[in-house]
């Protein structure tokens, strides 16, 4: 550049004499740049180059999702002047998709040398892919209940009363194809192996994966109950007591024994029938002579035994009338 400078004021200088036109120097000066910028585009080596352009995504209705995966970025060989398509290879150059009329459905988008802007100089070669299959889908709202899931056995005796996810239920919001399918969550396993108490567990949800982009990984809280087990045990023969005030009065009953038919807990299926001193009872008092048709209830000292079923479960009684007091027996008093 200085030796051209050099070069255009010697010109001057020797036609110092002569009348020039006016600003002939930085014309002069433009032509020579013109000059050097077409030997630095044209004149120079041409390479071939490999740019990966990404694929931008503009104007989608909010209403509406991307639901398949695609290709996101694009590997576009260009031909072109060495300094040039060096000095474009750094720059944020994409291939902007414009979505904004788009209507749910398959659509495929053609990747053609118009559809990406780079200088005159540079030849686009080659575009991979050249078509994108993008598949529209509509959003929807749908809340999925959450169903726990067991893995294990509780302790010998002990069985799962009951399971409560916290929360209950996750609302989705996503295309319309991936919620179809789905009509709950499930958690990971939770191991109950040789449980005896309730506990509460932090688990992840087990959701396929275009679900996992959607909500990620959350942790919800499941709590688990556990009881122990009961058992159906049978008591006969089971003896028949009732209470009456009434003095000098004779009573007949139906039946004098019970068959009786309970639930006990586990830990006590094991003891003797004795153990548990059960005891069929009709409460008389106070009824004055007749014919009675009366409920038995049965005692026992554990408290813990549930009554299922009394045979008969109910008792016929008959009560006669006082006899009156003998005379003898009244001289004698």
């Amino acid at each position: 550049m200085e030796k051209l400078v050099k070069q255009v004021s010697r010109a001057k200088s020797l036609i110092k004499g002569v009348k020039l036109p006016k600003n002939l120097v930085l014309k002069l000066v433009s032509f020579f740049f013109a000059v050097f910028l077409w030997y630095f585009v044209v004149g120079e080596d041409k390479i071939d180059t490999t740019l990966y352009i990404p694929l931008e995504i503009t104007n989608l209705p909010q209403n509406l999702v991307i639901s398949n995966q695609f290709r996101k970025q694009l590997e576009v060989t260009v031909n072109g002047p060495r300094g040039l398509v060096r000095s474009i290879s750094g720059k944020d150059i994409s291939r902007p998709v414009d979505l904004s009329n788009v209507q749910p459905g398959n659509h495929v988008i053609k990747n053609t040398p118009e559809s990406i802007e780079l200088p005159n100089s540079i030849q686009i070669q080659n575009i991979r892919p050249a078509n994108i299959s993008l598949t529209i889908d509509r959003l929807v709202k749908k809340e999925l209940p959450i169903k726990p899931v067991l893995e294990g056995e509780p302790a010998a005796g002990y069985e799962v009363a009951g399971l409560f996810a916290v929360p209950p239920t996750l609302e989705l919001t996503a295309p319309a194809a991936i919620l179809k399918e789905d009509v709950f969550l499930s958690t990971e396993p939770i191991d109950i192996s040789g449980l005896k108490k309730n506990f509460t567990a932090e688990v992840s949800l087990k959701v396929r994966d275009e679900i996992t982009e959607l909500i990620g990984e959350p942790t919800i809280s499941v709590n688990v109950l556990i009881k122990e087990k009961e058992v159906s045990r049978a008591f006969e023969n089971i003896p028949v007591s009732f209470t009456h005030e009434a003095q000098r009065t004779t009573y007949r009953l139906d039946h004098h024994h019970v068959d009786v038919k309970a639930t006990i807990p586990y830990h006590l299926a094991e003891k003797a029938a004795g153990d548990f001193q059960l005891e069929a009872v009709i409460d008389a008092d106070k009824l004055p002579a007749g014919q009675y048709e009366l409920p038995v209830r049965i005692v026992s000292a554990i408290p813990d035994i549930k009554i299922e079923r009394v045979i008969p479960d109910t008792i016929k009684i008959r009560i006669s009338p006082p006899q009156p007091v003998m005379k003898k027996q009244l001289r004698s008093q």
